[in-house]
């Protein structure tokens, strides 16, 4: 992938992400920082429809974040500042919140 390309540009991939903000300390601010990035990458990308982003506050030291294949395109700047892993299967999103971009 060309990471000259703007977000726009850049074919979609084909595996929804994983961001993990586990940081006790730091985690509600990590975590607030990744949404407003991700909003603001959304806005930039012109609100595209298939940008889907879900998480996970199940856990007290993490936030689980499940980008879709439409949002970690979009989203790549973002996503070079966390540790983002593809997921091995498609991801049961009944666990999951929809987080609204």
């Amino acid at each position: 992938m060309d990471a000259a390309l703007p977000n726009r540009m850049r074919p979609p991939s084909t595996n929804w992400l994983c961001v993990i903000v586990d940081n006790r300390d730091a985690r509600r601010r990590e975590a607030l920082r990744l949404v407003a990035e991700l909003r603001s990458a959304w806005r930039a990308a012109g609100h595209p429809a298939d940008a889907q982003v879900h998480v996970n506050l199940g856990a007290a030291c993490r936030c689980t974040f499940l980008l879709s294949p439409g949002a970690s395109a979009m989203a790549h700047a973002v996503l070079q500042h966390y540790d983002a892993m593809p997921c091995a299967a498609c991801p049961r999103l009944e666990r999951y919140a929809p987080l609204p971009l």
